[in-house]
């Protein structure tokens, strides 16, 4: 199952945005566009769509651009990733019993129903700020060889 580069970019463009909502920072589709790499027609139907389901606030004029339209931990991956694919399923006798005859006695469609029911538990339990604090901490795992040195002290003479 691959998710579409649709729902790829709108949650890196949320992550993008969502960096900025503590300070209240707004930005505009072309910086967004340009910095996360996403063709900027394109990222103009996905930053549309996101407002229309409220995940995103567009605001017009000087001094305006796209902000969050809810709480960093308010968003969880499992809302946009559905808003684009719609409802994550392995097989269509999961969402629709009547899609097989076989649906009532079928083992297999159980195990499907049940590895969906995890994926759906582990993306609604994923927020932006659960992303945002992953983020972090693999900066700060980055900078860490920076500021360990393995050379030896050198002595300092008393005088």
């Amino acid at each position: 199952m691959l998710i579409s580069l649709q729902a790829d970019y709108a949650l890196r463009m949320l992550m993008f945005v969502a960096r900025g909502h503590a300070d209240g920072k707004t930005f505009v589709t072309r910086d967004i566009a340009e910095q996360q790499h996403i063709p900027r027609v394109f990222l103009t139907k996905i930053v549309a769509y996101l407002s229309s389901e409220g995940l995103l606030e567009t605001h017009r004029g000087k001094g305006g651009g796209i902000a969050l339209g809810r709480k960093p931990e308010e968003i969880n991956m499992l809302e946009v990733i559905e808003a684009f694919e719609g409802s994550l399923a392995f097989n269509e006798c999961t969402t629709d019993p009547a899609a097989c005859v076989m649906s009532q006695e079928c083992t297999v469609r159980h195990v499907w129903k049940e590895a969906e029911d995890h994926l759906r538990a582990f993306f609604r339990g994923k927020t932006l700020a659960d992303l945002l604090e992953i983020e972090r901490k693999q900066y700060f795992t980055q900078l860490q060889p920076i500021f360990h040195s393995n050379s030896k002290e050198v002595p300092v003479n008393a005088g």
